[in-house]
């Protein structure tokens, strides 16, 4: 959620025409979630299809666009 609040502040202000930096902190180095978020047989075991968000992902980093 820490970096999809970024990625929607910058998309925002490329909107808007603005510049500026963004900082964000993310205090865990996600160690503890390699068994389990960071695990492709995890996530498909709960079911969980990843593909769509990633696909935002790219497409923001591609253009500086954030579709909800």
């Amino acid at each position: 959620t820490n970096l999809v609040g970024a990625f929607q502040l910058i998309a925002r202000m490329v909107a808007d025409g603005r510049r500026g930096s963004v900082v964000t902190l993310i205090c865990d180095g996600g160690a503890r979630y390699a068994g389990t978020h960071y695990s492709d047989d995890w996530v498909a075991a709960q079911g969980w299809d990843l593909a769509p968000h990633r696909a935002r992902m790219d497409q923001f980093l591609e253009t500086g666009v954030w579709n909800d």
